[in-house]
């Protein structure tokens, strides 16, 4: 508490040495503010602590402050003796019927040829779902043949009809339709 009342009378000789300068008054306000404050919270945190002793008293054993347990449970104090328990929960990860989560969702590398590059050249069409289709690639010069359910990269033949072939697109988990028309003359012809 000594202690306290210095630091007090201290800041009373400096506050009143800057409140000579100009424009220092609600600098010293906010220093006695801050200083106060300070008191305060050391003064909170000292309550069961005892005071030091004098030089002279220095080599009596100190004496040792047993606190009550409505103190030690104020302070956090386990006054209960059981060791805490702590419970982390495990994850396990089953293979069996799953998929590799690291493995790419494209079930293929080639994304050639695209329905850009195809063009259709003859269908030999069957009433009864046997119908082929020939395809040529103008980047390649590739020709394919094609029956309902086949697959180009990531397109795979849906329907063939008369005059169509039907495409279902598989692209980043979305799908779409399109289709190749024999003799479309909307499209540019390669040579």
């Amino acid at each position: 508490m000594n202690s306290f009342v210095k630091a007090a009378g201290l800041l009373a000789v400096a506050t009143s040495a800057w409140a000579q300068v100009p424009g220092a008054a609600a600098k010293a306000a906010a220093q006695r503010a801050v200083a106060a404050t300070n008191a305060h919270t050391a003064a909170e945190q000292m309550v069961d602590t005892p005071k030091p002793a004098p030089k002279a008293a220095a080599q009596a054993p100190a004496k040792v402050v047993e606190r009550s347990p409505a103190v030690k449970s104020e302070l956090g104090v386990d006054t209960a003796g059981t060791t805490p328990t702590i419970l982390r929960e495990s994850y396990d990860y089953s293979r069996e019927g799953r998929r590799d989560p690291f493995v790419s969702l494209l079930t293929t590398n080639e994304l050639r040829p695209t329905m850009s590059d195809l063009r259709l050249t003859g269908i030999l069409f069957d009433q009864s779902g046997h119908s082929v289709a020939t395809l040529r690639d103008v980047a390649t010069n590739a020709s394919y043949r094609v029956a309902t359910g086949a697959t180009l990269g990531r397109m795979r033949v849906s329907a063939i009809r008369i005059k169509t072939v039907v495409f279902t697109i598989d692209e980043f988990g979305t799908t779409r339709q399109d289709s190749l028309v024999i003799g479309d003359s909307t499209k540019v012809r390669g040579k």
